[in-house]
């Protein structure tokens, strides 16, 4: 198991930051081909994390919401070889639209 430890007292959407630990197991692992049209992946309907890289030119459009997604070049910025660790809605899915260059959207899916 990992763990994630958060820090303040923001609320943001649906999502409240505390200072809280989160046992995380890994789940299903995922590589979305990206290119130069959004692809788009469900997640497992019980994923609340996922950790995302890329190995897309030099770096890779996402989106992430309920429901099919479409990435286009003015969704959030993933560069390539960052690895960033973010909470998903259940039911989320990701898609993700090549920035320079085709490759692949690595997902690691985490559960509590």
């Amino acid at each position: 198991m990992a763990s994630i430890t958060t820090g303040g007292s923001t609320a943001a959407g649906t999502f409240t930051s505390s200072e809280t630990s989160v046992n995380l197991e890994l789940g299903v692992s995922r590589i979305l081909a990206v290119g130069a049209a959004t692809a788009n992946v469900a997640l497992t309907s019980t994923c609340r994390f996922v950790s995302l890289v890329t190995t897309a030119g030099t770096h890779v459009h996402i989106s992430v919401g309920v429901g099919a997604q479409t990435a286009t070049t003015s969704s959030h910025i993933l560069l390539v070889n960052q690895r960033i660790t973010i909470a998903v809605p259940f039911g989320a899915n990701i898609a993700a639209i090549q920035g320079s260059a085709a490759g692949n959207l690595y997902i690691s899916e985490l559960l509590q």
